[in-house]
Formats: structure tokens, sequence, C-alpha cells
């Protein structure tokens, strides 16, 4: 059977092709007179300084670039169902190419339709779509600018003065507290300056404010500024409520998850899961407010109940409509699992998602599905494996100045050393400690509780119960500030 092309040389001669350019007119234009197109295009390997000069010397438009590459890996796709029969796989292909067509027609007529949007009124039915497809090309051109810049472009430029915008700023600000909390604050304020340009009926604008201004209140509660967060929050509490937004084109369960997380981290949890509760009832996206309170049942250590919530969760959320909320919701899940001793259900889950997680780019996923991979090893009692992971994982996300993460895998790594009778690797280990003592992403409480297991770590008097007794404090005080350590 001859060898199939590779991936690149298919991708060439396909492009080659549709531009209608001869070989020797691509060699004169990549300057390869020396070399062979043809002896190129029939290398297992073309490398990637070769590769781009060539396509640079077809010259295809990205978008036809991107069309062909989708084509050539749908076609590898078909060793991945070779156990279908062929009437399976035309039935699949069928079935996606008819979800294509329809998809990019609704595409096309969403990106007609966002030329001709209105700067002002309130959003009718028909737009709303249109109008977060032109949020995200808006956001594309923003996200990359100095917060400065940002902020004097949306005053000025009227394009960018509008609820989708605002919308769409928000959710990042949202995804940034669990990542990088300065981005996450300059987001809430771009969120804020993009909601007092919004034009329309005096309701919907303080709707429009009032959602924008509940997520610095937000970073503020991550950073542990409880009594700035609740200020911050009633404001915005009062405009959204002074507002009108009837047909709920801003998802009306935002603010009530944003209240419950507070009312989460001010240890009230009766008063979060409450909110919680009403917010799966009106929201939109009531898989969100589940994700919220399985992870608020983790936080009370209620981790049989937090699995429990997170199942019906995993239920409700699409992968293609939210990839990274369905893998929030099972690594959340998988973790839990950790906690009750279910490792060979969270391997599955950690599987399920860790293809998914490097399809993203998400690199802070990326560390936690290692840190898990860690846990899970430890648990199944494969030591050596699970030190290997958990160290890379703690290496990695110290690169990322996330130190509380740090002090956890260190703890875990701690505990499989001492259970090896190894408390002068544990010693060595502890070195790392005090960087994280001079950080601010680790609460005085904590610190406390690791500077007692690294003083017991120097005399080489540290115990693997100890270590667990600090690792599960961690686990609780992480989101509970005032909580004692007791060894």
């Amino acid at each position: 059977m001859p060898r199939r092309p590779s991936f690149r040389s298919l991708l060439l001669s396909f492009l080659a092709l549709y531009e209608d350019l001869s070989h020797k007119e691509i060699e004169a234009r990549a300057d390869i007179s020396a070399k062979s197109f043809s002896a190129i295009l029939s290398r297992v390997k073309i490398k990637d300084g070769l590769f781009e000069r060539l396509l640079a010397a077809i010259g295809s438009r990205p978008v036809v670039v991107r069309i062909v590459t989708a084509c050539i890996e749908a076609l590898e796709g078909l060793d991945q169902a070779a156990d279908l029969t062929g009437e399976d796989q035309e039935a699949i292909e069928d079935a996606v190419l008819a979800a294509a067509r329809v998809t990019r027609e609704d595409l096309t007529a969403a990106v007609r339709r966002a030329r001709t949007l209105p700067v002002e009124g309130y959003p009718k039915p028909g737009d709303l779509a249109a109008a977060r497809f032109r949020a995200g090309q808006e956001w594309e051109r923003l996200k990359d600018l100095p917060e400065a810049m940002a902020l004097a472009v949306v005053r000025v430029g009227e394009e960018f003065q509008n609820w989708a915008l605002c919308e769409k700023v928000c959710e990042e600000s949202v995804r940034e507290t669990s990542r990088n909390l300065p981005h996450a604050a300059a987001l809430a304020r771009l969120a804020v300056v993009v909601a007092e340009q919004v034009r329309g009926p005096e309701g919907w604008c303080s709707r429009v404010r009032g959602y924008a201004g509940a997520h610095g209140p937000n970073v503020l509660r991550v950073t542990g500024e409880l009594k700035a967060a609740e200020a911050g929050l009633e404001s915005a509490k009062s405009l959204w409520l002074a507002g009108s937004d009837p047909d709920g084109v801003l998802d009306p369960g935002r603010l009530l998850d944003l209240e419950a997380a507070l009312r989460r981290d001010q240890r009230r949890f009766t008063e979060a899961l409450t909110f919680l509760d009403q917010a799966v009832r009106v929201s939109r996206f009531p898989e969100r407010g589940l994700i919220n309170k399985g992870f608020t049942l983790e936080v009370m250590g209620e981790y049989e109940r937090a699995v429990e919530t997170l199942q019906q969760a995993i239920d409700r959320v699409d992968q293609k409509v939210e990839p990274r909320l369905w893998n929030i919701a099972r690594l959340n899940l998988a973790n839990n699992f950790c906690h009750i001793g279910r490792f060979g259900d969270a391997v599955a889950l950690v599987n399920e998602v860790q293809g998914q997680v490097v399809k993203l780019g998400d690199k802070i996923d990326l560390i936690r599905v290692l840190g898990l991979k860690g846990r899970i090893s430890a648990g199944l009692g494969r030591t050596e494996e699970a030190r290997k992971l958990l160290g890379e994982a703690r290496r990695r996300f110290a690169g990322e100045a996330m130190h509380y993460d740090v002090a956890l895998l260190l703890l875990e790594e701690a505990v499989l050393l001492l259970e090896e009778g190894e408390a002068a690797k544990v010693k060595a280990l502890v070195r790392e400690l005090p960087k994280l003592f001079e950080s601010k992403g680790v609460h005085r409480e904590a610190l406390a509780a690791l500077g007692l297991f690294q003083e017991a770590a120097e005399r080489e008097a540290a115990t693997s119960e100890l270590a667990r007794c600090v690792l599960r404090y961690l686990f609780r005080a992480r989101h509970d500030q005032d909580l004692r350590f007791s060894p």
C-alpha cells in the first residue's frame, strides 16, 4: 500500500492546485530553485521554516488555508472512525456537512446583520446573535491593548459602545479571576466604561450599568476585600433593580451568581445556596449556577453533595457551545471524586477533558489537569508517577505566580515523601516555602500552618500525618481566611 502524503504535503498540494500555480512558479517565488517542489512534497516531514516559506509563496488568503485545512482534518478523522461501516461514515459526513452549511449561512447572515445594527435603543430579539458575534470581533481588537488605550478606544469609538461588548468583557473578567487578578480588575473597569457609553432607554442603560458594575466587586471578593466587595455589589444591584430588561437580554442569573460567591466567601452558606438555587431557576445558563453550587458545597466540605450537583450540571453543558464550562464542570467533579477516594472515576473524567483543554490552549487548565493526574496517581498508589506529575504542576504554577496552588501541591508531594521515609528530601522541598511567605497569594492563617510544617520539616520531625493535616486545612482555608488551623 503506498504511503499517504503528510498533512503539510496535502495542504500545499491542494493550495497550489486551487491557486492554479505550477511547481516551477512556486519554486521561483520561494527561491528554492535548487530544490524540487515535488521532492519536498514527498518528504515525511516538512520543517517549519520551509513550510511557512512555501505557504507564503503560494499566497493563499488565510481563510482559504483554514478551509482546506479543515477538509484535510476531516479526511484524517476517518482513521479515528475505522470501526464504523462505510454507510455509518457517510451518514456522519452528510450530517456534518449539512450542519456546516447551516452554520455558515447563519454566521454570514449574522455578520451582514451586525454591520447595520443600531447603536441606540433596546435590542430587538432578532439582533441578539448578530450583536454578540460583532462583540466577539470587537473584543479581538481590544484584548491585547494596554488598559489606558482600550479605555480610550471605547470612549471615542462608537462601534465599541454597545451592551454586547460590555457583556463579553464581563465574561472575560470572570474568567481571569482564577488566573490573573490585576487583568480581571482591568477588564471589570473596561466593562464599566463600555456600559457608561451605551445609549438607549434610561431603564435599559441602568440595567447594563448594574450588570457591569457587579464585576469589579467580584474581583475584590477574590482578593479577600469582602466589605468593599459587598458595598460595590450593593451599588451595582441598585442600578440593576432600578433598570429594565423585559426580554432578559442580559442573563438575569448573573448577579445572583456573583452574590452567591460573595456569601460563600463570607461563610454565609445557606444564603449562598439560596441565591444559587434562584440563579438556576431564572438564568439562561442554569448549568453555571449548578457548577457554582457544586463548588460551594466543596468549600463546605460536602463532597458527596458536590458530586451529585456537578453531575447534574454536566448533563446540561453543551461541549460545542460552552467548551470551557464543559471542562470546568468535569475538572471540578474529578477533584471532588479525589476528595472521596473515587480515583477511578476521576481518571475517566480527566482523560475525557485533557484533549479539549489542549485544543482550547488554556495554559492554566493544562496545569490543573497535570496536578489532578498527580493526585489521582497518588490515590492509586503510583507514587513515583505521582511525584513527577505533582512536581511538574507545582513548578508550572510557580511560573504563573499562583502561590496557593504551589502550596497545595508541595504538601501533596511531602505526604508521599514522608510515607517513604524521605524526611531529608522534604527538608529540601520546604526550602521553597519562603517564596510563598513573601507572596500575597497566601493568607496569614495558611502561612502560619505552612510555617509550622516548615519548622518540623527543617528538624526532620515532620510526619505524613502532619502534612495531610496541613493539606486538608489548606483545601478548606483557601476560601475561608478566618478558618483557624489546629494540628
